[in-house]
């Protein structure tokens, strides 16, 4: 199940798209008004569109002309915008029972959380895109998937704004932080190659350090449910020792 690559191009044919099906279907289901109606929507995602044509051609300036160039404020605020509608849209989607327009949002959510990251905004809305990643985690089998998957969970966490990543929620389980740091370990062991178990295994332990012991005694169970290879093994195994064992001893 291939990631969606966040390019202007992309975005600009996918967005149609996925609305033109919301907008059939309300328009079938009777056409109930309301102020996220689907051509409302449609409308505001044209605009967004717009908004972002004219930020990446801001962002690719020189800064010499007279008018100011966006700066990662622009782009934090516009990605929470786009948020918004994704979030208005999906909901839509389900009360239509889209589930083509679905899964194709998720999708949506993936590429703007990666265009929000790569020019230097941040991401206040996390939840959609930890929900989507989860969702392509469960669905990615072939090991070029799990690469590209883990790829871009790496770039999505370097986007979470600071105020998320200080994670003082830690009553709530789902939470996004949570969840995409968890995620991501358990995609860099399906991937079975050491170096990304051990780098998304040091990322793990040091924003989720209580969550440790645990995820890698879980670990350890799957080792030998699942009959993971032995440099795999090895690794979890290394882990395991230092944050299950050793602390279980003190």
């Amino acid at each position: 199940m291939p990631l969606p690559d966040p390019d202007l191009a992309w975005f600009q044919t996918r967005v149609p798209e996925l609305v033109e099906p919301l907008l059939e279907a309300w328009q079938t289901a009777g056409g109930a008004s309301a102020d996220d109606a689907p051509p409302v929507l449609a409308d505001a995602f044209a605009q967004l569109l717009e908004a972002m044509v004219r930020t990446e051609a801001s962002l690719a300036g020189d800064g010499t002309g007279t008018a100011s160039r966006a700066t990662p404020e622009d782009v934090t605020e516009l990605g929470e915008y786009a948020f918004n509608l994704f979030n208005a849209a999906l909901e839509w989607a389900r009360r239509l029972d889209l589930d083509e327009v679905m899964d194709g949002l998720q999708g949506l959510s993936i590429a703007l959380a990666l265009w929000i990251a790569r020019h230097g905004g941040y991401l206040y809305t996390a939840e959609p895109v930890a929900d989507a990643l989860a969702l392509y985690a469960n669905r990615s089998k072939e090991p070029s998937e799990l690469n590209r998957l883990y790829e871009v969970m790496g770039e999505v966490l370097d986007a979470i704004a600071p105020a998320l990543r200080q994670d003082l929620e830690k009553t709530n389980p789902g939470r996004p932080w949570r969840v995409l740091n968890l995620n991501r370990a358990i995609v860099a062991t399906r991937t079975h190659e050491p170096a990304l178990m051990e780098s998304a295994f040091e990322t793990l332990t040091a924003n989720l350090p209580e969550d440790a012991p645990q995820f890698f005694s879980e670990g350890m169970e799957q080792m030998e449910r699942l009959d993971y290879p032995p440099q795999v093994r090895e690794v979890m195994d290394k882990y395991y020792r230092q944050w299950s064992v050793k602390r279980s001893l003190h």
